[in-house]
């Protein structure tokens, strides 16, 4: 009788378990966002292998912690400052007051619009950190992940192939030429390669001695030469006019050049 009783009792304590446990769903205190990045906290961003862009657009995933809502909510975001030497106008376009996170989704891609005026960028690179912050239905408190830091430069760095073709003394503008005469970025270390790789340093090397006549034999390619006060000329696409790269006369030689960041001619 004392194992009937023992059995009975455990199963009427089971039925009003069964009777009163909820029905548990996931339900975060509060909606929040934040940046789901990989790297988490920075983005790398460089205009020298696109020269004809004035500006791109690049997309920050925004992640939402929490039920979708059948409406959409707000969120904002902030500039910090004081991580921040960017400027508004001259390397990024100004953010909205607000975005929306459309109904029914946990995931939007905020736009970033970011410039390529500034002749700088070829030299240093700026910072631009920004900051989620709370909105209409939206909250901002997962604190390590509300923060993103974008690198923008327009620089480019001297590749391991460079050296072993030849493309002599190496500059960011000889490599910037480079990649508009080729129409590559890149180029292998492999003696295989070899035609292909000596094919385009010829083309480069064409382009180099006599600019103003690449100018006018490269239609297709969609630069220009426009004659200065002083006799020389800024080359540049008409995409991008705040880009150039000078070409000016050798007195001693008589003939035209590129002139590279240090302002030397480039041959």
């Amino acid at each position: 009788m004392k194992q009937v009783f023992v059995f009975s009792t455990i199963c009427a304590l089971a039925l009003i378990a069964c009777k009163k446990t909820p029905d548990f769903t996931y339900q975060a205190a509060k909606q929040n966002v934040y940046f789901d990045l990989n790297p988490k906290d920075s983005v790398v961003f460089t205009f020298a292998y696109e020269p004809t862009l004035a500006k791109d657009t690049i997309y920050l995933p925004v992640k939402l912690n929490g039920l979708r809502s059948n409406g959409a909510r707000q969120f904002g975001i902030t500039v910090v400052d004081s991580n921040t030497t960017a400027k508004a106008g001259l390397h990024y376009e100004a953010f909205k007051n607000w975005y929306d996170l459309p109904a029914d989704t946990g995931l939007f891609r905020l736009p970033v619009i970011l410039l390529n005026t500034d002749p700088l960028l070829e030299r240093e690179s700026v910072k631009l950190t920004l900051q989620l912050r709370p909105g209409n239905g939206i909250d901002t408190a997962m604190n390590k992940l509300i923060k993103v830091k974008i690198l923008l430069s327009n620089k480019l760095e001297k590749p391991s192939w460079w050296g072993t073709w030849p493309l002599g003394a190496y500059s960011q503008t000889k490599h910037q030429l480079f990649m508009i005469a080729t129409g590559v970025t890149s180029m292998t270390t492999e003696g295989l390669d070899a035609p292909r790789n000596l094919y385009l340093t010829g083309r480069l090397t064409v382009m180099l001695a006599d600019p103003l006549a690449w100018v006018k034999n490269n239609p297709e390619k969609g630069y220009v030469a426009t004659q200065k006060a002083d006799g020389n000329y800024d080359f540049y696409h008409p995409s991008n006019p705040a880009k150039t790269i000078l070409v000016r006369k050798n007195n001693t030689t008589g003939r035209f050049y590129f002139v590279d960041e240090a302002g030397l001619d480039i041959n």
